[in-house]
């Protein structure tokens, strides 16, 4: 069975709008300007209108974001395709960082190094393709249940998500450098499985 992925970014936050490290330690909301944006991006035709079934983090932008485009509808909550864990850098922009000895670590690393007491970028990887893993079983699951596993059309899902998320699943598919792929706040990226 073939799965199209709609991995969609959660909106705006003020930590995103103020440029500071928000991830699995920060559980904040998405801001007033966010929540324009995904309006607009929904109004626009940006997210698959009827996803087969819908997937969510379990962090509270996630959440407010996919209710603006699901309204109503059933989510399931995968933890493990919550954002990375910043570790010390939480919370903090480039300017608090910047001239610190292990934010210069890190960047002289090019990011390969583990976020000081966070997580690596491997354990990260490994953790989200765990969780797409579950992704796709739920999806294998319903579609057995509903008679659509032998379908030559791919079924559409919808994840609400972050933006390090998406850029693991396109950096597997991909390659190349892994920072090359962020994607925006309210960016829905396909990817077919």
């Amino acid at each position: 069975m073939k799965i199209d992925l709609y991995l969609i970014r959660h909106g705006k936050t003020e930590y995103n709008e103020e440029k500071r490290y928000a991830g699995c330690k920060t559980d904040c909301s998405i801001s007033e300007a966010g929540r324009k944006e995904v309006e607009e991006n929904k109004e626009n035709g940006r997210y698959p209108k009827e996803p087969y079934m819908i997937f969510r983090s379990p962090m509270k932008r996630a959440e407010e974001t996919a209710e603006i485009i699901y309204p109503g509808e059933e989510k399931t909550v995968i933890e493990d395709i919550r954002e990375i864990d910043f570790g010390t850098f939480e919370g903090k922009n480039y300017d608090e960082l910047n001239g610190g000895e292990l934010y210069q670590k890190w960047i002289d690393s090019g990011g390969k190094m583990p976020f000081p007491e966070g997580e690596s970028i491997e354990d990260y990887t490994k953790r989200v393709l765990k969780g797409i893993e579950a992704v796709k079983k739920a999806v294998a699951e319903k579609a057995a249940k509903d008679g659509l596993s032998d379908s030559e059309e791919p079924v559409p899902v919808a994840v609400v998500c972050h933006g390090g998320t998406i850029m693991v699943m396109k950096y597997c598919i991909y390659g190349g450098d892994y920072f090359n792929y962020l994607a925006e706040n309210g960016e829905c990226v396909k990817i077919s499985l």
